[in-house]
C-alpha cells in the first residue's frame, strides 16, 4: 500500500484509437516523485511514445516494470477492449471504459485516486467527477507522467498486434499495428476481414474509398 501522506500525480493515455484492427488500450500511471522519475527514466525530459525509436520505447518499458517491482514510486494499470466490443458499443464507450477501469485498477492498488491530480492527454477524461483532473492538449509531450503512460499502452498493444500477426502475417500487423498502411488495405481485398478487424471501422473506411474513387 502507498502512504497516502506523500502526494503523487496520475497520467493517463491511450492508443489505438484509429486503426481497423485490434483493441483500444489505456494506460494509468501514477508516480510519487515524477521529479525522479523524469531525471531516472527519462534523463530530465519528457518522450512522446509516437516520437522514440522502438528501442528506447522498450528500453523505457523495461526500465518501468522493474522499478515497478521495486518500490512504490511507479504504478500502472493497463486495460484494452477488442474490436467487437468497439463495433457493439463504439470506440468513445470502449475508451471510456479503458479509462475509467484503469483508474479503479489504481484505487485496488492503493492509490488514492481522490487525493492526487489526474493529467490526461486531450480529447479523454475520467468519468468520475469527483477525481481532480485536467487535460491537456499534447500532454504526451509535456508530462512525465502521461508519456509514461503513452509508452506502456504502446508497448503492450503493438506486442499483442505482433502476436495476432503470427496466424495472420497477411495483413502486416507486426509492423502496422492494424493501422491502414497500403499493405494491411491490399491484404483487406486479397484476403477479406478477420474478428479481430473493427468492421465498422471499415464500414467508414470504404466510404470514404468510394468517395475518393468518385
Amino acid at each position: 500500500m502507498i502512504n497516502q501522506k506523500q502526494k503523487g500525480v496520475i497520467g493517463i493515455d491511450e492508443v489505438g484509437r484509429g486503426p481497423l484492427a485490434g483493441p483500444i488500450t489505456v494506460c494509468a500511471v501514477y508516480l510519487r516523485d515524477w521529479k525522479r522519475v523524469k531525471r531516472d527514466v527519462f534523463n530530465n525530459s519528457v518522450r512522446d511514445s509516437k516520437k522514440i525509436s522502438k528501442v528506447l520505447r522498450l528500453k523505457i518499458f523495461k526500465t518501468i516494470t522493474k522499478n515497478r517491482k521495486i518500490n512504490n514510486d511507479i504504478i500502472y494499470t493497463l486495460h484494452s477492449k477488442s474490436a467487437a466490443y468497439i463495433d457493439r458499443y463504439g470506440i468513445q464507450v470502449a475508451t471510456q471504459k479503458c479509462i475509467d477501469a484503469c483508474v479503479m485498477g489504481l484505487a485496488r492498488q492503493g492509490v488514492d485516486i481522490y487525493g492526487v491530480l489526474i493529467r490526461t492527454d486531450a480529447g479523454i477524461h475520467v468519468h468520475d467527477t469527483n477525481v481532480l483532473q485536467k487535460a491537456y492538449i499534447k500532454g504526451d509531450e509535456r508530462f512525465t507522467e502521461i508519456a509514461l503512460a503513452s509508452i506502456l499502452a504502446k508497448e503492450t498493444r503493438d506486442a499483442y498486434m505482433h502476436n495476432l500477426h503470427t496466424n495472420n502475417p497477411e495483413y502486416g500487423w507486426n509492423t502496422n499495428a492494424g493501422y491502414g498502411t497500403e499493405k494491411h488495405r491490399t491484404a483487406l481485398q486479397v484476403h477479406g476481414t478477420t474478428k479481430y478487424h473493427r468492421h465498422s471501422f471499415l464500414q467508414s473506411f470504404k466510404q470514404l474509398q468510394n468517395k475518393e474513387e468518385k
